[in-house]
């Protein structure tokens, strides 16, 4: 991006009266959106500004206020209206200047010349805020592209969803849209626009009973399939209504079913209703009595339904609702579907967004650019003084080398040397071997599960090398679940008992086989085994391992060991960065991952910290809370940095670590001051009081993210895949102009475009070096106990993602009401009943339980 020598802009935030609101009280961003529009298409000062079309207004002059401030009266309608009708809502909305914007002032900031003006954090989020709408502006503009509620990813909506290629149906009656991400960037000394391809779950365009039939084929027996949440708060449209005898469109949003009698709004619908039984009075049709919705349709707008026995749609509210058949309704295009895919779904979408990095790199420049306008020839950028070149920039970088890894062999120490990133652990052992003993299979399946697959288990862990007692009983315990919805309940009581009942016999262990892929199973084990019961477990779908193959055996042998205290591999000690090598330096990994829609309101984050126990670097107990909803900083950060310290005292002679090595992930870059005030004291807080004489440890504080969109397309010599080489480093070029970071691909990508870590370096005590911390990083990567290959993301950190997750776990009803009820509104979360709050139980919290 280049910008018009002496270019300014300016800022003017806009305020409207009175405030436009949901029926949930949040702002409607749809209807303040279409209110902008009208306001810029009727008043002539305002044709040419760019807006996000919320709060803010971007110009290349100034506008003629009086006072800084200029109040304009705009009147609503929707776009399918010819104009205002006499009952339109007429609003006041208020423009007031917010500064003026000097390009060259950012551009000297970021080349670290004098003439910045003295310029803050804050005034460089301004001056990206401001260019980010404008180049947003032509895709704003163009009314067949579509934000998804998302003010920097658009997509194309295609009107023939059939046609090849115009979407990808992933079932559940949702489609998969291609379309792209942009946003304005700052390097040093220059202006970057990231743009990067990007795929969604949308609605399609089509009859509301249609979806609901794709969504639910059985409505009769809909049971608890989510289909009211499915469709709730969606825009769909109707024409039923006739005006001078021409079919007026209406856009309306849904509520829900009827929900059955409700004294408090006098209601008597039955639950659930259809258009012959929904009952109400119409005195203009029926003098007396009540008219079913079935006859008031026929009468009033001559409508003859197809299939009044379908659940009506209520477009009004709770209090006064509005019911029509859903057959007589549209859904609106552009859409997205924003809660939780299922499981079939989220593999039918990755199977969509894959592709290989070459047909990326090319879709950008032939698709997403031009979409986007991104051209040094279109005026609407042009005349805010911006130019963008479509052409992807170069930047040089390195590929670090590869370490080799630390196994057994023959009860000896052995080096093994990845290849491609990976290895085989064929005739190699664990570096340390635990042992699993006082345990038995716990089978909520009755398969063909017998001596054969239990002695093939055994002999999986003794040739990695473990030691593995019989399980007792030998057979194992079997317990039948029930399959499909409604049986949550009764389920959760079954897995209850057995593991309650394993606890009374005094086992530790139990290999769990599960007779599906469910959720909800899978969360209840992990909840009764390890909050309250204290009993590691590993769960399978099918212990089948003389059809699955060694691989899937070895793959479970990995866990095992590692919840019971063993090293899978480690690093050869010439691997180790000086700071690791005298074994006295603690790595810490540290994560907060918060609410998925579906959630009840107000529902926790949940935090979570990991930390190496000795210098094998191989053992990751954690401490985890639940904490106020996403809160991103975590809270007794303290308390858990104090419980990983004294757990390393107890295993290291009572002698605590000199340096400590941070891994934080989760955060954005505007977050990063706030962490070194925020959580840095508290770490040092819990230092202070456990090091003599408060000389706590040197720290090294590194964020990590994974939620960006810089990717690299390699120009010569690219992996198999067509990604460039495992170990791939990009430290200049792209990087911040103030501060020290670098991107890191330590993995090789099995599918797809290869995504690189950002390591960002926020605090450096250790007297590492920018080659000592990449090296550092990357053959950490090599050290993820689960996997036999380096992996994308620095491994305590990874561990931290793994251990929050797990506390989603705990709180699965929690984090998924809304998905699996059928009502709309959900009760808030109640700390006061919550089921877990905190770790977990004492038998196996200090041990790597969420594995």
């Amino acid at each position: 991006m280049t910008t018009k020598p002496g270019a300014e802009l300016y800022r003017y935030n806009v305020e409207i009266q009175p405030a436009i609101k949901n029926p949930s009280g949040g702002p409607n961003r749809r209807k303040i959106r279409r209110l902008i529009e009208l306001l810029i298409a009727s008043n002539d000062q305002l044709r040419n500004v760019a807006t996000d079309y919320g709060k803010f207004i971007i110009t290349a002059t100034k506008l003629p206020l009086t006072n800084n401030t200029i109040s304009l009266t705009q009147k609503f309608y929707e776009v399918e209206d010819s104009g205002p009708g006499p009952k339109s809502t007429a609003y006041k909305v208020k423009i007031t200047a917010d500064g003026r914007l000097e390009i060259q002032q950012l551009l000297n900031y970021l080349d670290g010349a004098a003439g910045s003006g003295g310029m803050t954090f804050e005034d460089k989020g301004k001056f990206l805020q401001a260019l980010n709408i404008i180049t947003t502006r032509t895709a704003n503009q163009n009314p067949h592209i579509y934000g998804g509620g998302n003010r920097n990813k658009f997509y194309t909506y295609p009107m023939d969803l059939d046609r090849p290629g115009a979407s990808f149906k992933l079932g559940g009656g949702l489609v998969a849209l291609k379309g792209f991400y942009t946003s304005v960037r700052t390097s040093t000394g220059r202006l970057l626009v990231n743009i990067n391809v990007a795929n969604a779950a949308f609605y399609p365009a089509i009859n509301l009973l249609g979806l609901m039939r794709l969504h639910t084929p059985d409505m009769a027996n809909d049971g608890r399939s989510g289909l009211e949440g499915f469709i709730a708060k969606l825009k769909v449209s109707h024409t039923y209504i006739k005006e001078n005898g021409k079919n007026i469109k209406r856009v309306k949003t849904v509520q829900g079913f009827s929900r059955g009698p409700n004294p408090k709004y006098k209601h008597d619908f039955p639950l659930r209703g259809n258009a012959r039984n929904i009952l109400f009075e119409c005195t203009e049709l029926q003098a007396t009595g009540k008219i079913s919705v079935e006859k008031f349709f026929a009468q009033k707008w001559n409508v003859r339904l197809a299939r009044p026995e379908e659940p009506c749609i209520n477009l009004g509210s709770r209090e006064k609702p509005v019911f029509v058949p859903p057959e007589l309704l549209t859904v609106e295009p552009g859409q997205q579907f924003s809660k939780k895919l299922d499981e079939g779904q989220t593999r039918s979408m990755i199977n969509f967004a894959v592709r290989r990095p070459h047909a990326n790199a090319r879709r950008i420049i032939e698709q997403g650019a031009p979409m986007m306008g991104l051209s040094p020839t279109n005026q609407n950028l042009v005349n805010f003084g911006v130019k963008v070149f479509p052409q992807m920039i170069t930047v040089r970088g390195r590929i670090l080398p590869t370490p080799s890894i630390l196994y057994k062999q023959a009860n000896r120490s052995k080096d093994l040397t990845p290849n491609f990133g990976a290895w085989n652990l064929a005739e190699h052992m664990f570096s340390v071997g635990g042992h699993l003993q006082d345990w038995t299979f716990l089978k909520f399946i009755d398969n063909a599960i017998g001596p054969r697959e239990i002695e093939g288990f055994r002999s999986m862990l003794s040739q990695c090398g473990m030691k593995c007692n019989a399980p007792t009983p030998p057979s194992g315990v079997t317990a039948a679940l029930n399959r499909g919805r409604g049986f949550e309940e009764h389920n959760d009581q079954i897995i209850e008992k057995n593991i309650r009942t394993a606890a009374e016999k005094k086992l530790k262990f139990l290999l769990v086989i599960l007779p599906s892929k469910d959720a909800f199973i899978y969360s209840r084990v992990k909840f009764w085994a390890e909050v309250h019961y204290g009993i590691q477990t590993v769960c399978s779908v099918d212990m089948s391992f003389a059809e699955k193959g060694k691989d899937y055996a070895a793959n479970v042998a990995h866990k095992v060991n590692l919840k019971l205290g063993g090293v899978n591999q480690m690093l050869p000690s010439d691997k180790l960065v000086n700071v690791l090598k005298d074994g006295k330096t603690m790595l810490v990994g540290m994560d907060v991952t918060h609410p998925s829609p579906g959630s009840l309101e107000d529902s926790p984050s949940i935090a979570g910290i990991v930390a190496s126990s000795d210098g094998r670097y191989g053992h990751w107990p954690a401490s985890m809370r639940a904490q106020e909803s996403r809160k991103e900083m975590i809270d007794k950060l303290d308390e858990m940095f104090g419980e990983r310290l004294d757990f390393w005292r107890s295993r290291n002679q009572n002698a605590l670590p000199t340096r400590i090595v941070i891994y934080r992930d989760g955060i954005s870059e505007g977050q990063y001051h706030t962490l070194l005030v925020d959580e840095l004291p508290q770490i040092r807080e819990a230092c202070k009081k456990r090091y003599p004489g408060g000389r706590g440890p040197k720290i090294s504080l590194i964020v990590c993210g994974k939620r960006h969109h810089t990717r690299f397309y390699p120009t010569s010599n690219p992996d198999r895949s067509g990604n460039p080489p495992n170990g791939t480093v990009v430290d200049r070029g792209i990087t911040m102009e103030k501060g020290w970071d670098f991107y890191l691909q330590a993995h090789s990508a099995i599918q797809g475009t290869a995504r690189p870590t950002h390591y960002v370096v926020l605090l450096e005590e250790n007297g590492l070096s920018a080659d000592d911390l990449e090296a550092l990083t990357h053959n950490l990567c090599y050290l993820y106990g689960r996997a036999t290959k380096a992996v994308s993301l620095c491994p305590p950190a990874y561990y931290a993602d793994l251990l929050c997750e797990r506390g989603r776990m705990y709180l699965y009803r929690e984090f998924n009401a809304r998905d699996n009820q059928t009502q709309i509104t959900e009760p808030k979360f109640d700390w006061n009943r919550a089921p877990w709050l905190r770790d977990v139980h004492k038998n196996v919290e200090n041990t790597m339980f969420y594995i």
